[in-house]
């Protein structure tokens, strides 16, 4: 990787490919849920929408046929964390791909009957998340976990909060957030860092100022509550969650090999238990949420109601397992090479090349060697994952998150501490 930093204070990274034809290009801003007002729920996303309606140059159809007539890609997304603009074109076409980004980013209109078409947009976009209750029921637990901080609210906002977005409340927020300490623009491929940089300087103009975004995670308190939200559905879908790491924890390593072990894979204990030997949940696994100075653990099933109190029977026993006996050595090395083969075979992508430069940059400041990760896996020991589980598996601090056909249920928590504790 070759990393430089502009007189503006943006940051330009890249990597060369030299057997590939093409480039991937991505401009990492530090704007998410987590830096949103109460009043300002839903910009981040509402805002990389409209960066798509059209520059003082180009209208929306121009801005993605400029990319369709050179047979390349365009898209974006938002996190809790960042947003990210990415493109992918033939080597050749780069020039093309930083001028468009550059003009959608820092020469968008924001035209007053955009903003109203595109709030029934997004609005449609909530209706169709709340359809989708497995999805949902991830966001509900942020929430029950985070209640009173940005992490914990839905990245797509509300539909009070969608409905009182102004052109005025867009530009105020843009400003705030789309400054240069802010950005970092990275790509991977058949690419000239020198080229790259020049071509960023030459397009990518913002007004210079200090980047206003704060990481506010650093003291966040983790809740232990239950939630409960009846709805008339055919299964019930299930999330238990346990503080968990930040990106920058020393043990994030041992993180990733527990959580394969637990229930990330096909081979995991939950997924073998309770799928394949007791047929209890089509859908079971567990996840690691990471930010930068926060996470939490999660577990989540989908399932018949009349099977929740044996499914989460079931897992309080593994939660106790994995704290009180430690893990067995073929175990962890099946859990290493997943890892490793994961990271090893992403890596293939310049894509997700790509992405770990720049949200590397943007969040934590630096990308780690490939060596240095694996180097960091392969040390994991038997013991590390026993005293992890046994931090992160505290039963006082486990929260509940339930959705679905609600009502015959006894509480879920008291069941899975008790035979958490058995």
């Amino acid at each position: 990787m070759q990393l430089s930093k502009l007189s503006s204070g943006l940051r330009v990274a890249s990597e060369h490919i030299p057997h590939v034809q093409t480039v991937t290009i991505g401009v990492w801003i530090r704007c998410g849920t987590f830096c949103e007002q109460q009043d300002e729920m839903g910009l981040s996303h509402f805002l990389e929408h409209m960066f798509f309606k059209g520059t003082q140059s180009r209208n929306a159809r121009e801005i993605v046929e400029a990319f369709d007539d050179v047979g390349g890609e365009l898209n974006a997304y938002t996190a809790k964390e960042y947003t990210c603009f990415f493109a992918k074109v033939m080597d050749e076409h780069l020039p093309l791909a930083v001028e468009v980004l550059s003009d959608m980013l820092t020469r968008p209109l924001f035209a007053e009957n955009d903003v109203a078409r595109e709030k029934q947009i997004v609005l449609e976009e909530i209706s169709l998340y709340e359809d989708a209750p497995d999805e949902i029921i991830h966001d509900k637990l942020a929430d029950t976990i985070w209640p009173h901080h940005p992490l914990g609210r839905p990245i797509l906002g509300t539909r009070e909060s969608i409905q009182a977005i102004s052109v005025e409340s867009l530009w105020k927020f843009y400003a705030n957030h789309y400054c240069p300490g802010n950005i970092v623009i990275a790509a991977c491929g058949h690419v000239s860092h020198e080229e790259l940089v020049r071509l960023v300087e030459a397009d990518f103009t913002l007004d210079i100022k200090d980047a206003s975004t704060t990481d506010t995670t650093s003291d966040l308190p983790y809740s232990e509550r239950m939630t409960i939200i009846e709805r008339p559905i055919e299964q019930l879908h299930l999330c238990v969650g346990f503080p968990g790491l930040s990106w920058r924890d020393k043990d994030i390593y041992a993180m990733n090999i527990m959580n394969n072990i637990f229930g990330a894979g096909m081979s995991s204990r939950i997924f073998q238990g309770i799928r394949e030997e007791l047929g209890l949940a089509y859908s079971i696994y567990s996840y690691n949420a990471s930010f930068v100075s926060a996470g939490y653990f999660a577990v989540y099933a989908g399932l018949s109601a009349r099977n929740a109190v044996s499914l989460l029977t079931t897992v309080g026993r593994e939660l106790k397992a994995m704290k009180d006996t430690p893990v067995r050595e073929a175990e962890i090395l099946r859990a290493r090479q997943q890892v490793k083969g994961a990271l090893v075979m992403g890596l293939e992508s310049t894509a997700n090349r790509m992405s770990r430069m720049g949200r590397g940059l943007l969040l934590i400041g630096r990308v780690m060697e490939t060596s240095e990760i694996l180097s960091r896996i392969e040390a994991v020991t038997l013991e590390d994952i026993q005293s992890l589980a046994r931090k992160v598996f505290a039963l006082e601090q486990s929260t509940v998150c339930v959705l679905g056909p609600t009502s015959d249920l006894p509480d879920l928590g008291q069941v899975l501490r008790e035979h958490a504790r058995a």
